[in-house]
């Protein structure tokens, strides 16, 4: 029903009200309340909805909005929504995404998926990055692998301390995933 032209409306004005008739709703976010069901399916052959996520130090929140907005609307991003949540300072971790206090900005989206599509979020997802990491934030790392090294290096400054370690437990490499053979340096 997502995808329907007019499937929000219809889904917000016609369905939901006789399905809570006798139950009613308090939504404060509307997208978030709905059954997953009625969002469709998560994926097909040619898309799928997916998750990014940016954390920024908490006197940059307004700067890191005005950029990403400026960036989603540019690139025409089809963002289902974007939750912010707040997240307390993580300094020991090697791999920390929160440094110190921030906001995170987790946004769901919709793409396609062929090679261009995917090229093209990377474009845009490499531009959230820069923005983030300019304001003094990072970026959440298991999603897609749009990063460059250098942007990896730049939010993840204890990574070589992590890499060591790796080195000196697992000389072989024999436990490695996507990310590890991307950035991995060892």
């Amino acid at each position: 029903m997502a995808k329907l032209p007019g499937g929000p409306l219809i889904r917000k004005d016609v369905i939901d009200p006789l399905r809570y008739l006798n139950h009613p709703v308090v939504r404060r976010n509307y997208e978030a309340s709905a059954d997953v069901a009625s969002l469709g399916p998560i994926a097909t052959r040619n898309s799928t909805y997916a998750l990014q996520e940016y954390f920024v130090p908490v006197a940059q929140f307004n700067a890191f909005v005005k950029q990403m907005a400026a960036i989603l609307q540019a690139h025409r991003v089809d963002a289902v929504n974007i939750s912010i949540r707040h997240t307390q300072g993580d300094p020991d971790s090697f791999l920390s995404w929160a440094r110190e206090e921030v906001f995170s900005f987790v946004l769901y989206y919709w793409q396609h998926v062929s090679v261009v599509d995917r090229e093209e979020v990377g474009t845009w997802t490499r531009e959230l990055i820069d923005a983030a990491l300019s304001l003094g934030g990072t970026y959440y790392l298991p999603y897609q692998l749009h990063a460059t090294r250098e942007q990896f290096s730049r939010a993840y400054p204890g990574a070589p301390r992590l890499f060591a370690l790796k080195a000196q437990f697992d000389p072989d490499k024999r436990f490695r995933n996507k990310l590890w053979d991307k950035y991995y340096t060892g």
